[in-house]
C-alpha cells in the first residue's frame, strides 16, 4: 500500500483528538505519489531523447566547410550532455517512484483482475485454515499442560496430528502466495525499481558512442577536401546553391524540433515539479504554525525531515531536466549561428552564379554582335564577291566554335577533366575523320593568296575545268574537253584534300593572269625569203593579238608586281630553226585563256591567207602548218624557262599553262 508522508498512526490519532494538532494532519496530502511517473512514461521519455540524439548525428552530412566542423562539434558536445542528463533524470525519477511504492493504477488493476482476486480469496481461505489449525495446536498444548498423566499420551498424539495439519496448511499458503506474486508480476517495489534501472542501463549502453575527437578530425579533413574540389562552373554553382538551401532548411527544422522536444521535457518534469511546489507550500504552512506542545513540535520535526527527503528526490529529477533546457537553448543558438553561416555562403554562391550567368549571356551577346559586325565589315570593305563569300563561309563555323567554347567554359565543373576528355575525343575524331580534316585544311589552302576562285580554270590530273564552287570539304568543276576546251556537260567533284596528295597534279592559272601561250610552227622551203615569211606571219598574228593586247599587258604588269619576278613581255615572238626538211619557223603568241581555241583558229586562217598572197613563200610539202598550245613539261627537271612562260602551281609543282 502507499506510504503517506505524515506522522505515524498514533500521532495522527492524537492530532485528531487535539485542536492544536490540526496543522500536521494537513500534510496527509503531501506524498511521493504526487511525483510518481510510471515506467512506460520513463522509457518513452528516454526513447524520445535517444531519437533526437541519433537524428542530431545526421548533421554530419551537412558539414561542407571547415568552419561548419566547429558548429557540428559544439552540437555533438551539447547533445551528449543532454543525453547524459536524460539518464540522470530517469534514474532520479525511479528513485522517487521507489519512495512512492506502487502506483494506484497498478493496485486498482490488480484488484480488478479476476485471476488475482481468485488467488487472493484462496489465500484468505488458506490463511484462515492455517490460523484455525494453529489455534487448535495451541489449545491442545494448553490441555496437555493441565491434563492428568494418563491423558497426556492421547493429547500428545492429537498435538502431533494437529501440527501436521498446520504444516499442510502452511504449505498451501506458501504455494498460493507464490502464485499470487507471479500473477502480480511484482513482488515488491524494490524489485520493480531494479527492473526499470536495468532497462535504463541497457538503453545507455545501446547509445554509447565512440570517441568523437577522431570522427570530428576525419570530418574536418573530408570538409577540407570537399572545399578544394568544389566546382566553380554554372552547373556546379547551381548544385552547391540548392544543396546549401537544403542544408538551411534542415537546420531550421532541427531548431523547430527543439521546441517540440522541450515540450516533452516539460511534460516529463511536471509531476516532480508539482511535488516540489506542494512541498514548498507545506513548508510555508509549517513555518507559520506555532505550538508549545512537545508532541506537535516532534511531529513537525519529523515531517520536516520527510519533506527534505522528498525535496531531495524531486529536485534530483528536476535539476537535470532544467539543465537540459539550458543546454537545448545553447544548442538552438548554435544552430542559428550555423544557419546564418550557411545562408551567408549560399548568398555568396548565388551572387557568383548570377555573375557567371551574366558573363555567359554577355559573352554570347558579344559573339553574336561580333558576327553581325563582321558581316557588315565584310560587306562594306570586301568588294570582291568571291572573297566576300569565302569570308562569310569562314565566319559561320567560327561563330559556332566560339559559342560552344563560351558555353563549355562557363558550364565546366572541372576544366582539367574536360581538357583530358577533349584531348582523347580530339584524337579519336582526328583518326576517324582524317580525310575530312585534310579537306577542311585544303579549303584554307585553296582560298589563300595563290588559291582559286569561282570561275578559275584549273587542271587536276588529266581533268581540265572551270571552278563552279569551293566548299569547306569539296571542290566542284565544270569539265572541259581536251581538244577545244568546251564544256562536256559533266560536273567533276574533288575533295579539297587533293592539294596534299603527292600525285594530285593540281594546276591553275597564275593569279591575275588571264592568258596562255600558243605557238604556230611552219616548215618553209630552204630557198624562200625567210624574212618576208617571218614578217607576214608575225603581222597576221599581231592583227589578232591587237584586239586584246591591253588586257594582256595589264595582267602582265599585275603578275610582275604580285610575284616580284621579271618575265618576258607578252607579245608575238618568232624563232627559226634549220632542219633536214627545211626551215622551221615557230611563232609564240599570248592568247586569252577562255578563247584560246577560237584565237588559234583565226590565227591559222590569217597565216594561211598571208602565205598564199606571197608567191615566193612556199611550205615544204607534204607538211602542213601545225598550230597547237604549249604542252606542260613532262618533268619538273626539264628547263624550258627561256622558251615558255611559267605559271604558278598549287601543291608544290610548277608547270607551263596547258589550256
Amino acid at each position: 500500500m502507499m506510504t503517506s508522508l505524515v506522522a505515524p498512526t498514533g500521532t495522527t490519532r492524537a492530532a485528531s483528538a487535539s485542536p492544536s494538532a490540526a496543522a500536521p494532519a494537513a500534510s496527509a496530502t503531501i506524498s511521493a505519489r504526487l511525483g510518481f511517473v510510471n515506467n512506460t512514461t520513463i522509457t518513452t521519455y528516454l526513447s524520445d531523447v535517444i531519437s533526437w540524439y541519433r537524428h542530431q548525428a545526421t548533421e554530419a552530412q551537412l558539414v561542407d566547410h571547415p568552419e561548419e566542423v566547429l558548429f557540428y562539434a559544439t552540437d555533438q558536445q551539447i547533445a551528449k550532455e543532454v543525453l547524459d542528463l536524460a539518464f540522470d533524470a530517469a534514474r532520479a525519477q525511479v528513485a522517487l517512484n521507489g519512495k512512492a511504492k506502487l502506483s494506484e493504477r497498478v493496485e486498482s488493476a490488480a484488484d480488478e483482475s479476476p485471476i488475482i482476486r481468485n488467488l487472493a480469496n484462496r489465500m484468505n481461505d488458506a490463511q484462515a485454515k492455517l490460523a484455525e489449525s494453529q489455534r487448535r495446536v495451541n489449545d491442545l498444548q494448553a490441555q496437555l499442560a493441565k491434563a492428568p498423566k494418563s491423558q497426556r499420551a492421547t493429547i500428545s498424539a492429537q498435538i502431533a496430528s494437529a501440527q501436521g495439519e498446520v504444516g499442510l496448511a502452511q504449505g498451501r499458503v506458501d504455494a498460493i502466495k507464490s502464485m499470487l506474486q507471479y500473477a502480480n508480476g511484482l513482488t515488491t517495489a524494490d524489485r520493480a525499481a531494479s527492473g526499470i534501472v536495468a532497462q535504463i542501463d541497457q538503453l545507455q549502453q545501446a547509445v554509447a558512442t565512440p570517441d568523437k575527437a577522431k570522427s570530428t578530425a576525419a570530418l574536418a579533413d573530408a570538409a577540407t577536401q570537399k572545399l578544394d574540389q568544389e566546382s566553380h562552373g554554372i552547373l556546379g554553382l547551381f548544385a552547391v546553391y540548392f544543396e546549401l538551401s537544403g542544408d538551411s532548411k534542415v537546420l531550421r527544422d532541427s531548431a523547430s524540433a527543439i521546441d517540440s522536444f522541450i515540450g516533452k521535457i516539460e511534460q516529463f518534469r511536471s509531476p516532480a515539479g508539482h511535488l516540489l511546489g506542494e512541498i514548498g507550500k507545506r513548508g510555508a504552512e509549517l513555518s507559520k504554525t506555532e505550538s508549545s506542545d512537545p508532541a506537535v513540535i516532534n511531529s513537525h520535526t519529523a515531517e520536516y525531515k520527510r519533506l527534505v527527503d522528498l525535496h531531495d528526490l524531486a529536485f534530483a529529477v528536476v535539476a537535470p531536466l532544467d539543465k537540459q533546457e539550458v543546454q537545448l537553448s545553447l544548442y538552438k543558438e548554435n544552430l542559428a549561428r550555423w544557419q546564418s553561416s550557411v545562408d551567408r555562403y549560399s548568398s555568396r554562391v548565388l551572387r557568383d552564379l548570377l555573375v557567371r550567368l551574366a558573363t555567359l549571356f554577355g559573352l554570347l551577346a558579344l559573339v553574336i554582335a561580333g558576327k553581325a559586325l563582321s558581316r557588315r565589315l565584310i560587306d562594306r570593305f570586301v568588294s570582291e564577291p568571291q572573297r566576300r563569300r569565302q569570308l562569310q563561309q569562314l565566319s559561320d563555323p567560327l561563330f559556332w566554335v566560339l559559342i560552344a567554347f563560351v558555353i563549355v567554359i562557363n558550364f565546366a565543373t572541372e576544366l582539367g577533366s574536360i581538357a583530358t576528355i577533349a584531348g582523347f575525343a580530339a584524337a579519336g575524331i582526328a583518326l576517324a575523320l582524317q580525310n575530312v580534316i585534310l579537306s577542311v585544311a585544303g579549303y584554307f589552302f585553296l582560298i589563300g593568296k595563290f588559291g582559286i576562285r569561282v570561275g578559275d580554270r584549273v587542271q587536276i590530273g588529266n581533268t581540265v575545268g572551270d571552278v563552279i564552287s569551293i566548299g569547306l570539304v569539296k571542290l566542284t568543276l565544270m569539265e572541259l574537253s581536251q581538244q577545244d576546251r568546251q564544256p562536256t556537260g559533266r560536273v567533276v567533284v574533288y575533295s579539297n584534300a587533293v592539294v596534299f596528295q603527292p600525285n594530285g597534279n593540281f594546276f591553275k592559272q597564275a593569279p591575275g593572269m588571264g592568258f596562255v601561250w600558243n605557238e604556230i610552227k611552219l616548215t618553209l622551203a630552204p630557198d624562200c625569203d625567210y624574212r618576208l615569211a617571218e614578217k607576214r606571219v608575225v603581222d597576221a598574228i599581231d592583227e589578232v593579238f591587237s584586239r586584246y593586247r591591253d588586257r594582256v599587258q595589264r595582267d602582265f604588269r599585275y603578275l610582275e608586281a604580285d610575284l616580284h619576278v621579271l618575265l618576258e613581255s607578252p607579245r608575238p615572238q618568232s624563232r627559226l630553226q634549220l632542219t633536214s626538211a627545211g626551215l622551221d619557223m615557230i611563232v609564240r603568241y599570248p592568247a586569252d585563256v577562255r578563247t584560246a581555241v577560237q584565237i588559234a583558229d583565226e590565227v591559222s586562217r590569217r597565216v594561211l591567207d598571208a602565205i598564199k598572197r606571197e608567191p615566193g613563200l612556199t611550205l615544204v610539202a607534204p607538211g602542213t602548218a601545225n598550230i597547237q598550245p604549249i604542252s606542260p613539261p613532262a618533268s619538273a627537271d626539264e628547263d624550258h624557262a627561256a622558251d615558255e612562260q611559267p605559271v604558278a602551281a598549287i601543291g608544290g609543282k610548277q608547270a607551263a599553262g596547258k589550256r
